[in-house]
This record gives C-alpha cells, sequence and structure tokens, in this order.
C-alpha cells in the first residue's frame, strides 16, 4: 500500500507538471491541460496544509465533522477565505489573480470546452508557479523555491516561471511609463489590457472595448453581467441598485 500526505501528494501533482513540460517538447492543448490540472491540485493541497497546521479540522468543509476520515474536505476557495480569517495569511494582489486565473481554467477544463494559447499557457502556468514556490517556502517552510533553481530536473519549470515574471515585469513599467490607458485583463487579471490596441500585452487575450451609455467610461463585455444594458460594471450596479430601492441616480 502506498499513503501520500499532504506534501507528498501535492509534490506528485507538482513533479507530474513537470514530466508533462519536460518529457514531451511539443506545446499543445493536451499537455497544457494535464499541467494546468496538476498545478491547480498542488496549489489546493498546500492551502490545506497550511490549514492543518492550524488545526486538522480546518481541513474539512465541515468542522464538526472532524476527526471523521471520509467527510469532504474544504475546497480552494474556502480554504483560501479560512486561511485569511483564521491563519491570518496574508495574500498579495497578485497571489489572487494567479489563484483566480488557474481555478477558472481549471474550470473549464473539467467542465466545459477547454481553448488555450501557447502564450496564454505560459502566462496561466507561470503565474500559478510564482505563487506556488512563494507560498511553499514562506508558509510551509518547503525547499520547492531552491529546487526549481538548482535542480536540473526543473528547469523546465524556471523557464516558465522567469518567462512570466519577468514579461510582466517588463510590460507593466512599459505602460506606466507610456501612459497608455488599461483596464484589468479578465483573462490573466493583471492590469495590462490596453484599451487602444484592445488586447492584453501579456496573455494575448483579445475583446471588443465598449463605451457606457452613462458615464462613457470604457469596458469590457466579458467583465459585466448584462447582454444588452450597454453599462460598465460599476453604473450597472447602480442601475440595481436604483432598480432594486426604486431609486435613480
Amino acid at each position: 500500500m502506498h499513503k501520500f500526505n499532504l506534501i507528498e501528494n501535492a509534490l506528485d501533482s507538482l513533479e507530474h507538471a513537470i514530466g508533462h513540460l519536460t518529457l514531451d517538447k511539443r506545446a499543445n492543448a493536451g499537455n497544457f491541460k494535464r499541467v494546468i490540472i496538476d498545478l491547480s491540485h498542488t496549489a489546493e493541497l498546500l492551502f490545506k496544509e497550511r490549514l492543518r497546521k492550524i488545526h486538522p479540522a480546518f481541513v474539512l468543509s465541515d468542522i464538526d465533522k472532524y476527526p471523521s476520515t471520509t467527510a469532504f474536505t474544504v475546497s480552494a476557495a474556502n480554504a483560501l477565505r479560512r486561511l485569511q480569517k483564521i491563519g491570518g495569511v496574508e495574500f498579495k494582489g497578485s497571489d489572487q489573480s494567479a489563484l483566480k486565473t488557474i481555478r477558472e481554467k481549471r474550470n473549464e477544463i473539467e467542465h466545459y470546452e477547454f481553448e488555450i494559447s501557447e502564450d496564454e499557457a505560459r502566462v496561466v502556468i507561470g503565474n500559478v508557479l510564482v505563487f506556488i514556490f512563494r507560498f511553499s517556502c514562506d508558509e510551509l517552510g518547503l525547499d520547492w523555491a531552491d529546487r526549481r533553481l538548482n535542480d536540473p530536473e526543473w528547469a523546465k519549470l524556471n523557464e516558465y516561471a522567469e518567462f512570466y515574471e519577468a514579461q510582466r515585469s517588463h510590460i507593466l513599467e512599459t505602460l506606466f511609463d507610456s501612459g497608455i490607458p488599461t483596464v484589468d485583463c479578465p483573462m490573466c487579471h493583471n492590469d495590462t489590457f490596453d484599451l487602444e490596441s484592445e488586447m492584453c500585452l501579456l496573455c494575448g487575450h483579445r475583446e471588443n472595448v465598449l463605451q457606457c451609455v452613462k458615464c462613457k467610461a470604457h469596458y469590457l463585455y466579458s467583465v459585466v453581467g448584462y447582454e444588452d444594458a450597454d453599462l460598465c460594471s460599476k453604473c450597472e450596479w447602480k442601475d440595481g441598485y436604483a432598480a432594486a430601492n426604486f431609486e435613480k441616480y
């Protein structure tokens, strides 16, 4: 019988991702799909291990069922909330973006149609790797960050993580100096969507930029809730609030 604890299970998924990045040189959707699933699993298990260190009951969705070994464990999203509220663990904006992106891509893979370009995959993979290495070191005292730098078998991961870090820093600096108007990209969740070119300069996501009929602000269609309202998300909220309270604004 083989048994993995949470860290061993997370490491196995991470090494499985490394295998898909290093053993098969072909860049295709199948490889990217498996890597994204493995890295999402890795991050989720690290959350649970950090919760276990606070108290093993927090790993369960219903803590009253502790110490059951068959009760459902907490979801990744709820684990993150517990770490913040109960464990006092701080997640930076870049952490939140990494986790949101990998969660959305995993949901596409597991529950719907899946499509991804090589450029987008490199950003998504690099994004979550940056988080995994930081969290594993800072919150769990693991040596994965050092291994990323020193183990030849992990060299491909360095390429993805460093690509993302270098590209993101360069693009944000360039945008800051240029004064080009940007909004958060709905795909990679960075402030790198160029309103003029209608494209994210980090992950390459493209969509039309619209103008709100009320406040005249520019917005992206994918971030609003109503298909035909012609309102930005802020005006949508105001409109919905006014309608619910029989008010005008």
